[in-house]
This record gives structure tokens, C-alpha cells and sequence, in this order.
């Protein structure tokens, strides 16, 4: 890893895959600055590691701005993400569908426009973004949800082609099946874990971490574009044929 990266911005990071992302930074003396909207985590991460604690609504773009301005982001986490709904698009609401939208696709845009002017100035950076196994695979009753992971991915591999000869690399974790809190939202805690979590393998943050820490750990002319990981037990793929006149 190089000395030159010290400072990381982690959305997310009150929870699951970011709080483990920030813990695991924490450990390799990064200056860590935890992004999250829900204030009660941060403060109970900043009980466990040495961080700077920024309570802050991703889709507020001008937080962001003012957020960014003098900070300098050497490594930078797009992990803050949501599923606020199960079900068809035709059955989303407005609101829900504006949230996996803003949440999920627009915010790491503008976070990520935000920080690229100091990294290029720098020449120096990093950059992850937290995908899903559902940008490569289609799925039931998460239309827009994955519509928004296949958007990240494009966007990183877009990315590249900008910084072609810059010494920044863009990478993409897709995992399979985490345990998070992402489920939790939709259908409770004790109903993620009968249904998704307690009969099944599952990823857990820490997994996803130590992806984060051997992509910062190579030498800096390698660049890991994209982990795509599962559960051993998991596999996804097939087709779904309706019945006729069904």
C-alpha cells in the first residue's frame, strides 16, 4: 500500500460492509472520515476506531460540496446504498424509486466528479465502488435497484478510459449475497435473517474489507478493476418461462 494514500472517505459507514471498510482503514493508519445519515452510528464506530464523523445525507449535493471543499480524498468508499422496496416496478412508489436512484447511482457520481479534481492535481487516488452480483444477472422485484448497479459498473469502467495515465485506480466490488443491513430495511431484522441469513452461507463485511485492503495493497501499477464474489453455496443464473394463457 502506498504511503502517499492517507486519507479515506467512506460512505455508509455507519453499518455492515462500511463500517467494516472504515475499521479495516482504520487499522492500516488511514485518517478516516465516516459519511453516514443515521448519527447514532457514527458515534458508536467512533467509539471503536479514530475517525472524523460526518452525519451527512448523500443526496444533499451541496453537503457534499461543502463536505469535499478543503478535504483532500485519497481513497474514496461508494458504499451507501438502499433497497427500500422488494417488489415490481410498476408497484415502487415515487419516492422509493427516487431514492434507489439518488442514492445508489447520483451520489457516487457527484461525490466522485467532487474528489477527482484533487486526485488528478495530486496524481494520486483511489477509488472503490460497491456494486451487486444484479448488475451482471437479472433477478425478480429488484428492476431498478439493479438497474443502478449495472450504472455503477459502467460508470467504473467509463472512468478508466478518463484517466487513462493518471496514477488513480477505479475499483468495482460486486458480491453475491452480504449479510447487511440492506435486507433488514425491507423486511425487518428477524425476517432478513429467517429468510436470507440463518439457513445460508452468506458474505460478511469483514469479507469485503479485506477485497478493499488487497486492492490498496498492490503495487501501484496494477489496478484490480472488479471483484465479483459469492457465496460458495450461491450461484445465480436461468431462465423463468410463464406458463401459456397463465
Amino acid at each position: 500500500m502506498t504511503n502517499e494514500l492517507v486519507t479515506a472517505l467512506i460512505t455508509g459507514a455507519g453499518s455492515a460492509i462500511g463500517r467494516a471498510v472504515a475499521k479495516a482503514l482504520a487499522g492500516k493508519h488511514f485518517q478516516v472520515h465516516a459519511l453516514d445519515v443515521h448519527e447514532d452510528r457514527l458515534h458508536s464506530l467512533a467509539n471503536e476506531i479514530d475517525c472524523v464523523c460526518h452525519a451527512i445525507d448523500i443526496t444533499d449535493t451541496q453537503a457534499l460540496e461543502a463536505l469535499v471543499e478543503n478535504m483532500e480524498v485519497d481513497v474514496l468508499v461508494n458504499n451507501a446504498g438502499v433497497l427500500p422496496a422488494v417488489t415490481t416496478l410498476d408497484a415502487l412508489t415515487r419516492d422509493q424509486l427516487d431514492a434507489l436512484i439518488d442514492v445508489n447511482l447520483r451520489a457516487p457520481c457527484h461525490l466522485t466528479r467532487l474528489v477527482l479534481p484533487g486526485m488528478l492535481a495530486r496524481n494520486r487516488g483511489h477509488i472503490f465502488m460497491t456494486g451487486s452480483s444484479s448488475a451482471f444477472t437479472p433477478n425478480p422485484n429488484i428492476a431498478v435497484y439493479a438497474a443502478t448497479k449495472a450504472a455503477i459498473h459502467m460508470l467504473c469502467k467509463d472512468i478508466r478510459f478518463d484517466l487513462i495515465g493518471k496514477n488513480i485506480r477505479v475499483t468495482e466490488i460486486a458480491p453475491g449475497r452480504v449479510q447487511s443491513r440492506l435486507y433488514e430495511d425491507v423486511f425487518g431484522e428477524q425476517e432478513a435473517n429467517k429468510r436470507l441469513y440463518d439457513n445460508f452461507d452468506a458474505i460478511q463485511p469483514e469479507d469485503l474489507a479485506r477485497l478493499v485492503i488487497t486492492a490498496l495493497d498492490m503495487p501501484s501499477h496494477c489496478d484490480v478493476t472488479l471483484f465479483e464474489v459469492f457465496p460458495t453455496m450461491q450461484q445465480t443464473g436461468g431462465t423463468r418461462t410463464a406458463v401459456k394463457d397463465g
